[in-house]
């Protein structure tokens, strides 16, 4: 991959550029139940899981968490030894994860990166599997105007890794996919997706190969902010 040929630099949004606070909500969840874990531990279970999702049960992730979610539980207590009734946790999760607009959080180094690569003359957008908050989203956290062409799929009417979706992006902003780099963190999606129109793909893994040891080589960073050694 010759990132100095790349211009346009396209982005997921989930774990890409935002996170929820997951980890600690999870863990309060379980102190009131008397079970305690570390947030280490409980970091690398929710990884493993996303990326079972990911690989599995592709195209789950991001539906109506009403019809995933206590199998997503399922999986995660399983892999945590946890053994308790999956679908009064989901309840109570839903009462304490609070509105969306405020659940999610910008990546660490995510502002300081998207200034980096707009004030270096990069073209940036987006490319989300989400509904229609997005742009509300994205706006509220102050990072909406970073990006030139925001394309999402409930907006659209198709998702990745359609090939349909990357070309009406593409459409729209005039850049040829020789000029694209998509970073997303779902290789199935993100990867697979962009590489059918010819873009190139960069995967975040917050754990190295960790999660995704079956995909073939790509170029995997662990954050936002490496980013800025490729430009």
């Amino acid at each position: 991959m010759n990132t100095l040929q790349k211009t346009f630099l396209w982005f997921d949004i989930g774990y890409t550029l935002l996170y929820l606070k997951r980890e600690e909500l999870f863990i309060n969840l379980m102190k009131e139940r008397k079970t305690t874990f570390t947030y280490d531990t409980v970091r690398e279970a929710f990884h493993l899981t996303d990326k079972l999702f990911m690989r599995e049960y592709r195209g789950v992730l991001g539906k109506d968490k009403n019809t995933y979610m206590p199998w997503y539980f399922g999986n995660l207590f399983h892999s945590l030894g946890i053994r308790m009734d999956i679908c009064s946790f989901f309840d109570l999760w839903k009462e304490n994860i609070g509105d969306p607009l405020y659940a999610w959080h910008l990546c660490p180094g995510a502002m300081d990166t998207l200034k980096y690569l707009k004030n270096n003359g990069l073209r940036l957008g987006i490319i989300s599997n989400w509904d229609k908050s997005a742009r509300s989203l994205l706006k509220h956290l102050g990072i909406l105007d970073f990006f030139e062409v925001v394309v999402i799929s409930s907006e659209v009417g198709c998702e990745k890794p359609s090939k349909k979706i990357f070309t009406i992006a593409l459409d729209k902003a005039g850049v040829s996919p020789q000029e694209s780099l998509y970073i997303g963190d779902n290789y199935y999606d993100d990867a697979l997706g962009s590489t059918t129109v010819g873009m190139d793909a960069v995967i975040i893994n917050r754990f190295g190969k960790k999660g995704i040891e079956e995909i073939p080589e790509i170029p995997v960073i662990e954050n936002l902010t490496q980013l800025e050694t490729y430009f």
